[in-house]
C-alpha cells in the first residue's frame, strides 16, 4: 500500500473540460495545461501549482508522440499573478508516454531559475525515442512547482518554451484555468497492473478486456470511508462516496458491458474502484466515460476488432 501511495503522483490526463490552450506557432502545434488528475488542488486558487503540460498528440498509443534529444529543456514562465515560493520549493515531475503511470524511464531534473523565481525549468538528460505502442514517445510532462496559484479564478497564460527539443522546439502560450476551489477528480490508475495501459485497449468481439479498469477518485476536503460503484436503472454505473451518489460511468459507441468488481476496503478508502469491460459482437470503438458532479471527466477507449 505504501508503494501505491507513492505512485499516486504519476498520471496522464484524458480530462474533458479541464484543458485549454492558445496555439502560438504557425504550424498549428499546441500545448495545453490540465489538472494532474491524482490531486484536486493543483489548479485551484491559492494552492501550489501542479499540472500536466500536454502536447498535441492523440492518447492512442499507436499514434507516435515526440522524439526528444538528450539535453532538451522546457521553460515554464508564470505571470505575475502567481506567487513564487518564499522557501526552497519541492519540485517534482514525470515524463509521460500518454497514460497514467506511463512514465518514460529517462533521467530529468526540475529546477527553479535562480535569477527569476517565476521560471521553472525541466531538463531531459537522455534521449526519448519513438518506439512501439508501449513506448510511443513523449506526450506530456507532469510538473509540481512551488508557485502559488492566483487568488482569483480565471484563465492565466503560461509561456512554455521548448529548447533543443527536436520537432517539439518552439514557444507556446498555454492557459492555466484556475478554479475558485479544488474540484473532485476522477482518472484511471494503472499502478495495480504495473503501469500497463488500460486507457486504450483492443479486444475481440464478445471477449473481456485483458486489463481491468481501475479509477481513482479524489474529493477535496471531504472525509470518506469508501468509494464504490453500483449499477443504475439506465444501464450505467453510479459512483458512490459512503453510499451517496457523486458521479456516473457511461458508455458511448459500440455496445459494451460494464460490471463492478469488488475491491478490498483498503483500496476503497484510498478512493480506488475497479470495473471490468466486455465487448459486444459489433466491431468498432467504445468509450467509457467517468464523470464526477462538479468535477472532472475521464475517458477510456476500447477498440473492438
Amino acid at each position: 500500500m505504501k508503494s501505491l501511495k507513492r505512485h499516486l503522483l504519476v498520471a496522464i490526463p484524458a480530462l474533458v473540460g479541464a484543458l485549454s490552450f492558445l496555439p502560438a506557432r504557425a504550424d498549428g502545434s499546441s500545448v495545453s495545461i490540465g489538472y494532474q488528475p491524482m490531486v484536486s488542488t493543483g489548479l485551484a486558487a491559492k494552492q501550489p501549482f501542479e499540472a500536466w503540460v500536454v502536447f498535441d498528440r492523440s492518447a492512442d498509443p499507436a499514434v507516435p508522440g515526440y522524439a526528444v534529444p538528450a539535453g532538451a529543456t522546457m521553460r515554464l514562465t508564470f505571470p505575475k499573478e502567481f506567487t513564487p515560493s518564499v522557501v526552497p520549493p519541492h519540485l517534482e515531475g514525470a515524463l509521460l508516454y500518454g497514460w497514467p503511470q506511463g512514465a518514460v524511464p529517462v533521467p530529468f531534473t526540475v529546477t527553479q531559475n535562480e535569477s527569476d523565481p517565476r521560471v521553472v525549468v525541466v531538463r531531459i538528460n537522455e534521449a526519448i525515442p519513438i518506439g512501439p505502442p508501449e513506448r510511443p514517445g513523449l506526450k506530456a510532462i507532469h510538473v509540481r512547482t512551488g508557485e502559488l496559484n492566483p487568488a482569483a479564478a480565471g484563465d492565466y497564460p503560461i509561456a512554455v518554451q521548448l529548447i533543443n527539443a527536436g520537432s517539439l522546439s518552439g514557444t507556446f502560450n498555454a492557459v492555466a484555468r484556475i478554479t475558485n476551489r479544488p474540484v473532485p477528480t476522477v482518472a484511471a490508475i494503472n499502478q495495480l497492473h504495473q503501469g500497463k495501459n488500460e486507457d486504450w485497449q483492443h479486444v475481440k468481439p464478445g471477449a473481456e478486456a485483458s486489463l481491468p479498469i481501475d479509477f481513482l477518485v479524489t474529493l477535496p476536503d471531504v472525509p470518506r470511508s469508501s468509494i464504490s460503484v453500483t449499477p443504475t436503472a439506465d444501464g450505467s454505473l453510479g459512483i458512490l462516496s459512503d453510499g451517496k451518489p457523486i458521479g456516473l460511468i457511461k458508455t458511448q459507441g459500440v455496445p459494451i458491458e460494464l460490471r463492478p468488481e469488488a475491491f478490498g476496503p483498503g483500496y476503497s478508502r484510498l478512493g480506488i474502484f475497479r470495473i471490468r469491460a466486455k465487448a459486444g459482437i459489433q466491431s468498432g470503438t467504445a468509450e467509457i466515460i467517468a464523470s464526477l458532479d462538479g468535477g472532472t471527466q475521464y475517458k477510456i477507449t476500447l477498440v473492438v476488432e
